[in-house]
């Protein structure tokens, strides 16, 4: 379900890297607000429940036959993201701690994304959002809302971090979506 469609030219170390890229269209969420928008992150509509954008391509990510995660380092610390599964919309901020994760679990899953984080000047800042592997493939697919999220200085290291780690250009994946139009 997330086959790339395209070729994203984006520059890391004065080095322009072709990396796949798929474009969505997504479900705007209409329903009642969420206690916890992450900061006024837009929700999405998947399945007739509230989520955001990156839990959305986790769940492409298993419906497609892998395992994946939306890693999350805003507010984590640098050596221990967030690997969120759920985002239950009645919890309020202050109860952010109590929001659906699990742990990655797949040993050899976990030394690769550590492997890239300590070329990472030993964070995982800039991580990409969603992590999914099957097999022994793995994918770091970036979410960009259309016309509204830019590229950060840390998501371009990370690409870097991943090369150095032995990933090729394949492994990364920008998802670019955007509101499908409303009928």
């Amino acid at each position: 379900m997330l086959r790339p469609t395209a070729i994203e030219p984006l520059i890391v170390n004065s080095q322009t890297l072709l990396l796949p890229k798929v474009e969505v269209q997504l479900r705007r969420w209409a329903g009642a607000p969420v206690a916890d928008s992450f900061g006024g992150k837009p929700l999405i509509d998947f399945a007739g429940k509230p989520m955001f954008a990156e839990l959305a391509v986790y769940e492409l990510f298993r419906l497609s036959g892998w395992e994946a995660r939306w890693i999350e380092t805003y507010g984590a610390p640098a050596k221990s993201p967030k690997q969120y599964i759920d985002w239950q919309p009645t919890l309020p901020k202050e109860s952010r701690a109590a929001q659906v994760q699990q742990d990655i679990g797949n040993e050899v899953v976990i030394a690769l994304l550590q492997r890239v984080a300590l070329t990472n000047s030993n964070s995982f800042a800039g991580c990409w959002d969603v992590l999914g592997w099957q097999g022994d493939k793995l994918i770091f697919a970036e979410c960009k809302h259309h016309r509204k999220d830019k590229w950060r200085a840390t998501q371009r290291r990370w690409v870097q971090a991943g090369l150095s780690a032995g990933f090729q250009p394949e492994n990364f994946l920008l998802i670019e979506w955007g509101f499908a139009p409303e009928s």
